[in-house]
């Protein structure tokens, strides 16, 4: 039978070991505790101060690169798209600025025409199908083999944009029927259209624009999801279009922040079955236009890749002889002869973070 000293015994260990505990932690093993603690967290603040320090350098090149691209960008486009027909699709307003820099440079590169065609949120907006309906009735009566009943409305109109766009191998989409199909989406708002519209055309870039500028902010969580999932389905569409007409193509998104996480080239840049595209990222940057045409140069020759500055970019430039030593020489324009910084040459802002 355990008796009151055989307690009294134990409650005294329990309070001597935490005595000693106590005595230990306030004392030596605290002092070495600390001392390993706020080394580490030295470490750590070295650490991130340098990351930093980098990520600076890197976003200060980016864009002395970008604004010395920008600035030569007329000549290193001159004439390399001679006579050819460039169709420039958008799927917001917001990236109109962006355009008309794109459709300038396509003018210095010699195009003999372009058609900028806004897509507008009508093409998806679920509120909106009966639009859609209406224009595929009509579409139906006058090119019902445009159509493919297997897929949802946006989808078939997707690829009737595409179909518009590209070469007829049969011969059947004449440029009078080109044109009523053009009227019969122009007519329910689907698109917007400005130029000479050629009946097909030699290449095709879609400048996106950041996904926040395509987000209604008075629409509820439901109705934004299901807006959201129509505009990804949309667009994917429509760029496996463009993947499967064999078109020079370019798809080239803003991404704030640096950022391409989000937004449709995370769709393309992700999926195998768009390696016939190239992509270019930073369309917001000063030389975003300049990036984009230069990638349609490259698609025109049989080229492609993925350009710019985000994590997934393959390269900065497409490596094409016009760009040949662009980096090299944009660093020298950055320098004075001694080899210092020009001061202004490099700031803050855009590229790598």
């Amino acid at each position: 039978m355990i008796d009151f000293r055989y307690h009294l015994v134990s409650l005294i260990s329990v309070f001597l070991a935490l005595a000693v505990g106590i005595v230990l932690g306030a004392g030596p093993l605290r002092e070495n505790l600390g001392d390993q603690l706020a080394g580490q967290v030295e470490q750590l603040r070295t650490q991130q101060d340098e990351l930093r320090t980098e990520a600076d350098e890197l976003a200060s090149r980016n864009e002395q690169l970008g604004s010395f691209a920008a600035e030569i960008g007329p000549e290193l486009v001159a004439d390399t798209l001679a006579g050819q027909k460039v169709a420039v699709l958008t799927d917001d307003s917001s990236t109109g600025p962006v355009t008309d820099r794109i459709m300038a440079l396509l003018e210095d590169a010699g195009v003999e025409s372009t058609v900028r065609v806004e897509l507008k949120s009508a093409l998806w907006v679920p509120a909106q199908s009966q639009q859609r309906k209406d224009a595929l009735d009509t579409i139906r009566s006058i090119a019902p083999n445009l159509l493919d009943g297997g897929l949802t409305d946006s989808e078939q109109l997707s690829q009737v944009i595409v179909a518009l766009l590209a070469p007829s191998e049969s011969g059947e989409l004449t440029s009078e029927l080109r044109t009523q199909v053009w009227q019969a989406l122009a007519e329910q708002q689907l698109v917007t259209i400005e130029g000479e519209l050629p009946s097909e055309v030699d290449g095709v870039l879609f400048a996106s624009a950041a996904p926040e500028e395509l987000v209604d902010s008075s629409e509820d969580e439901e109705v934004a999801a299901e807006r959201a999932q129509s505009l990804l389905a949309t667009q994917t569409a429509l760029l496996t279009s463009l993947s499967e007409a064999g078109v020079p193509a370019v798809v080239s998104a803003a991404t704030p922040l640096n950022d391409a996480s989000t937004g449709i080239l995370r769709t393309v840049r992700g999926d195998a079955g768009f390696d016939e595209l190239s992509t270019t990222d930073r369309l917001q940057e000063a030389d975003g236009p300049l990036l984009a045409v230069l990638a349609l140069i490259e698609q025109a020759r049989g080229g492609s890749g993925a350009y710019g500055t985000t994590a997934d970019a393959t390269d900065r430039l497409p490596a094409i002889p016009e760009t040949a030593g662009v980096e090299d020489a944009a660093a020298e324009a950055g320098q004075n002869g001694d080899g210092t910084q020009v001061q202004g040459a490099a700031s803050d802002g855009g590229g790598a973070e």
